[in-house]
């Protein structure tokens, strides 16, 4: 008895899984239909570009480091 019940456990958990991967990917078409895919294409057909941030005056935005006037062994040994 206990072996039937086992073997129907399992087999109820197989066949379950395989209606929740059905329902998930039911469900994950049906969002991106509804949510992603307008506004796409929106986007697409607006022309504009989220990324892009348009070019700046600036050459490059490196920061040189200043370094420290004092550069003898006591900096060195300390930690922070």
């Amino acid at each position: 008895m206990r072996m039937a019940m086992k073997t129907l456990w399992w087999n109820w958990k197989k066949s379950v899984h395989k209606i929740n991967m059905v329902i998930s990917f039911v469900l994950m078409g049906i969002t991106y239909v509804t949510a992603v895919m307008p506004v796409a294409l929106y986007f697409k057909f607006k022309g504009t570009q989220l990324l892009d941030r348009g070019k700046s005056s600036a050459d490059t935005y490196w920061k040189a480091k200043e370094e420290p006037l004092s550069q003898d062994i006591r900096r060195s040994q300390r930690m922070y």
